[in-house]
């Protein structure tokens, strides 16, 4: 197996120059290939995501055994083109994975004008990679509607779910908590702890956080003064947002960078409740599929899910609550709902989601639903 990505670094926003162009892990064969630096959905990002479509579709047609199948995957839709026409050149079944759906999240988040040129470009792409797909793995669980919708087969769709590892050592044995995240929550002791981890941008819509804390502030006092939000991670909106926390005068809001993956478990045990927040728009109707929405049931906490949907992972059996989103009134109300329960309540709603993520979310779970597709589409004489 061989896995063709950028060295660009989308989280961290830097390129490991040092890095060997090749590497192999466990018998997979990763090939880093340079694309373009960027920092916002700029032209810069538009540059990386072509040099990052040519050098990929060169890579792989310069490849010397020839593929069993070729998978390319989203959000970025030029990764599929560039997977499509690796599989056109050697002749072999191509999957099309559907992370984020692309152009509608775009339009809808308001990064892509809706009806102009790139729009409807990208939207020709977005067809023609569903048309040309021999199966399209979907991670969003009703992205075959939007399938439907463009007038494609979506009987060609296979639900393949985002999932976590549970079993592993980092699961049982986790890092510690940064020194520096540990100082804010023990400072907060005593106060309930909503803590989000994740990016920070636009379709995070975190100004419906503070919008629910000053809500709070207002008509609910009680809950306010027990109530401590801790938002860690980064992104384009993070220094606007603390500024705006600062202004507003939200002492127990707190902002702290980015911390090792290996550290994650130990910190979300340090919290009350955990936060999964989006901005409200059209494009998470067909579905919601985020990791860190796994890594929260595993932690077995309680979780706060920004969704109109009545069908997501935290209904499945009772593990957390739903609010609107975008709607900072109803974030306030579930916040002072989970703030009210007993402990023993919280418990039981972490326990719940724990066995959901065990039952139905784990690697292996989505790894065979994966290698049922692929038996799938690869004849039998091919298969290794």
């Amino acid at each position: 197996m061989t896995v063709l990505a950028s060295r660009f670094n989308y989280m961290t926003r830097t390129a490991d120059r040092d890095r060997a162009e090749r590497e192999s892990h466990r018998g997979v064969e990763f090939r880093w290939l340079h694309s373009a630096p960027y920092a916002n959905n700029d032209g810069r990002r538009t540059r990386s995501m072509v040099e990052f479509m040519l050098r990929s579709t060169m890579a792989g047609m310069r490849r010397q055994t020839r593929p069993d199948v070729v998978i390319g995957s989203s959000p970025h839709l030029l990764a599929g083109v560039s997977a499509l026409a690796i599989a056109r050149r050697h002749r072999i079944p191509f999957l099309f994975e559907v992370r984020d759906l692309w152009p509608s999240a775009l339009v809808d988040l308001g990064a892509l004008e809706p009806g102009g040129r790139t729009h409807r470009a990208l939207s020709a792409v977005e067809r023609r990679l569903y048309r040309s797909a021999t199966s399209i793995i979907t991670v969003p669980p009703h992205a075959d509607r939007r399938v439907a919708e463009v007038g494609e087969d979506a009987s060609k769709c296979v639900h393949v779910p985002n999932a976590i590892a549970l079993g592993k050592k980092s699961d049982h044995e986790p890092h510690d908590v940064p020194e520096t995240l540990s100082r804010v929550l023990d400072g907060e002791a005593g106060r309930f702890i909503t803590m989000y981890t994740g990016a920070h941008g636009i379709s995070n819509g975190l100004d419906t956080v503070l919008d629910a804390v000053i809500r709070l502030r207002e008509s609910d006092a009680p809950t306010f003064d027990r109530l401590a939000i801790v938002l860690l991670g980064d992104g384009a909106e993070r220094t606007r947002l603390q500024r705006r926390a600062a202004e507003a005068r939200l002492p127990h809001v707190h902002f702290h960078p980015p911390i090792p993956k290996a550290s994650i478990p130990a910190t979300l045990a340090r919290a009350d409740a955990l936060l999964v927040n989006f901005a409200d728009a059209p494009v998470y109707e067909y579905g919601l599929s985020p990791n860190k929405l796994f890594d929260y049931m595993a932690a077995r906490r309680p979780v706060l899910l920004a969704t109109r949907l009545t069908d997501t992972p935290i209904h499945e059996r009772g593990s957390g609550m739903a609010f609107e989103p975008g709607n900072p009134d109803s974030l306030a109300r579930a916040l002072a709902r989970m703030v009210a329960m007993s402990a023993a309540e919280r418990e039981a709603m972490g326990v719940r989601g724990r066995q959901t993520v065990a039952e139905r979310y784990t690697i292996e779970k989505t790894t065979d639903v994966l290698e049922g597709m692929l038996r799938a589409v690869v004849p039998s004489r091919q298969r290794p």
